[in-house]
């Protein structure tokens, strides 16, 4: 479950291997990412009214949301998952602003019933480990992943499924420090497919030189570390 389209990629990989074992993999994005890395209206929006493109700059945002929602699609069919949905809830998306989509994804969960739920980090992010202070899409996301976990596992007046409990929770390990990871999963035979996946958010500014710069940089570093070539990093919600 992601905030935005793009997080799907952090830990792709991981998810590739688990399909090709013949696990279900459904991905998950709260938002449509319609407000999030619009570099081409980022970069036009830099230049002088005179010299601007009309056709970027008058773009509607469901125009840009279709077109994030095709390039998920497309990264997540680089690993074989073909379940994505997208909730499409604004931006900047705040729980408090939009309870129903708690209930949205409490449905996905009693319809999918998995048993592993991967999810945005729910703790503050700054310097030194402090509390930032702020929050934004990727916090809430977390929030609504949990909240809706709870209540899929919980029954209540009017339900019509049976209710379900998710086995296990994690969180990417791009969220934390190295010291605080607790494991990695080897994706060295996938880093082609994270640079393809990476590729295919084109309208972020990606490309192909770039995606191979970035994945050998984060995907490496952790590797590196692991005493392996290219690595994904996760952090339990919980022992065993």
């Amino acid at each position: 479950v992601n905030a935005h389209p793009h997080d799907f990629t952090h830990y792709a990989g991981t998810l590739g291997i688990h399909v090709s074992l013949g696990d279900q993999v459904t991905v998950v994005s709260v938002t449509s990412g319609e407000s999030t890395h619009n570099e081409r209206l980022h970069d036009e929006l830099m230049k002088p009214k005179e010299q601007r493109d009309p056709s970027i700059i008058n773009q509607a945002a469901g125009d840009y949301a279709s077109v994030k929602a095709e390039e998920l699609r497309k990264a997540c069919a680089v690993f074989g998952s073909s379940d994505v949905r997208i909730l499409g809830f604004p931006q900047p998306f705040r729980v408090s602003k939009y309870p129903e989509s708690v209930d949205k994804l409490r449905d996905i969960i009693q319809d999918v019933r998995p048993h592993v739920l991967i999810t945005q980090s729910p703790f503050f992010r700054g310097p030194h480990g402090m509390a930032s202070g702020t929050f934004d899409d990727h916090d809430d996301t977390a929030f609504v992943s949990l909240e809706a976990r709870s209540r899929a596992a919980t029954a209540s007046p009017g339900d019509t499924e049976a209710p379900h409990t998710i086995a296990a929770t994690y969180y990417p390990g791009v969220y934390f420090e190295r010291d605080e990871f607790d494991f990695v999963v080897d994706i060295s035979e996938w880093f082609d497919k994270r640079v393809e996946a990476e590729t295919a958010f084109r309208s972020q500014g990606h490309y192909e030189a770039w995606s191979l710069k970035r994945m050998e940089i984060s995907l490496g570093n952790t590797g590196w570390f692991a005493g392996t070539m290219y690595a994904e990093a996760f952090v339990r919600e919980n022992p065993e």
